[in-house]
């Protein structure tokens, strides 16, 4: 054999060889970033969790309010109805 023809087989096999590492290496990685990317996804629900429920808090508490008001509105106008008919 000549010595390029050797020399094109060892590229042919350090090529071959980089490829498998290269897909062993995928092989290592990806369930590492596939566990990163669940724990970061979990992270995210519990505090949207956590915002909505802040929020949810906020509107309650805004209703309560509101219907106090209206109830305080309707009582005083009722009142002044009462008060305005003729007996």
């Amino acid at each position: 054999m000549e010595t390029n023809q050797k020399m094109a087989i060892a590229g042919s096999g350090l090529v071959v060889a980089g490829i498998g590492l290269g897909i062993v290496g995928a092989a290592l990685i990806v369930p590492a970033v596939l566990e990163w990317t669940a724990r970061l996804v979990e992270r995210g629900a519990d505090n949207f969790a956590s915002k909505v429920e802040g929020a949810s808090k906020t509107v309650g508490t805004v209703a309560g309010n509101l219907h106090r008001s209206f109830n305080a509105a309707k009582e005083a106008g009722v009142a002044e109805i009462k008060r305005k008919r003729p007996s």
